[in-house]
């Protein structure tokens, strides 16, 4: 049987404020490629991954309320890395975007973040939809 043994890398909470935006996402960024958790992805697609997942979050879930905010977990397990972003939103149906990334039309105007996402990681939900969780492949 293969060891299971969860590595918490870190556990942060930011504000929805979009002057700060790109200022929390290289943060993130930056700690989570020195971590020693190696992932099977460039830091370029980590960061692709981190500003759609972050600005969603932000955008739809807290509505740009500062007053609001979103959780960043960041937890390596054997093979995977999970990044489990959560806002403070009511959630959404995500059985709408799981059927688009199947059936997929690049020139929308909505839905292209979870498109490019799914380019690097398997992409999952809570039931409420309202935390998405980046399933990301560790380097051996």
């Amino acid at each position: 049987m293969a060891h299971h043994e969860k590595t918490y890398i870190l556990n942060e909470s930011f504000p929805s404020d979009q002057s700060k935006r790109k200022e929390i996402i290289d943060s993130l960024c930056h700690k989570i490629v020195k971590s020693p958790a190696r992932m099977a992805i460039t830091p370029e697609e980590l960061y692709l991954s981190l500003d759609e997942a972050i600005t969603n979050a932000m955008e739809h879930g807290n509505r740009w309320d500062p007053r609001k905010t979103i959780n960043v977990s960041v937890v390596a397990e054997h093979d995977e890395i999970h990044i489990l972003i959560t806002d403070q939103g009511k959630g959404f149906d995500t059985s709408v975007i799981e059927a688009q990334l199947n059936n997929r039309d690049i020139l929308s105007n909505r839905g292209r973040g979870i498109y490019i996402i799914n380019q690097f990681c398997k992409i999952s939900w809570n039931k409420k939809g309202n935390q998405i969780d980046l399933h990301i492949k560790r380097r051996a």
